[in-house]
């Protein structure tokens, strides 16, 4: 998760690994729909929602290289405090220098849409119109909340493409 330098961690060449296990909530829904307007003529549309929520706790450090042993902030001499102002932990390890750790908690929302229009106004001969959306909101509650989260999802600005192809047969 996360690397810190200290000269007091002798034992891993003055690094300190930083670990925490994740309780991670995800909801997504691909959607698609297809239109079928008369048979020369189409519209598709591709949705694709989601909802992702990161909470980390049970801080801990690497005690050895090579070993699964950890260090567990909180017991035998280490303690962790969080600071709500700072959007913070604060260690204080047993030997060594305190240190910072920044929320890594996080909610991800991404919302994105091709639509695709298609035309065949003569045989051989179409034309397309396509648009795609994508929309993306962060932030470091690290709690799901369905309707909040949604709700971010539709407000954060959207990245709009919007493309023309046409093609035609020309015959004898």
């Amino acid at each position: 998760m996360r690397t810190v330098t200290d000269p007091a961690v002798v034992a891993m060449y003055g690094k300190r690994y930083v670990f925490a296990a994740i309780d991670q909530t995800e909801l997504a829904m691909d959607t698609r729909v297809n239109l079928i307007l008369s048979p020369r003529m189409s519209l598709q549309m591709y949705l694709q929602p989601l909802l992702s929520v990161g909470r980390y706790s049970g801080f801990k450090e690497a005690a050895q290289p090579r070993t699964y042993d950890f260090l567990r902030y909180g017991e035998g001499g280490n303690a962790i405090t969080y600071n709500p102002d700072a959007g913070a932990y604060l260690v204080q390890p047993a030997t060594g220098s305190p240190f910072v750790i920044p929320n890594p908690d996080f909610n991800f929302t991404s919302l994105r849409v091709n639509t695709v229009f298609r035309w065949e106004f003569k045989p051989g001969s179409t034309l397309y119109v396509v648009w795609t959306q994508q929309r993306e909101d962060e932030t470091t509650t690290g709690r799901f909340a369905f309707n909040p989260d949604i709700s971010r999802m539709m407000r954060a600005p959207g990245d709009n493409v919007f493309m023309v192809k046409m093609s035609y047969w020309f015959s004898r």
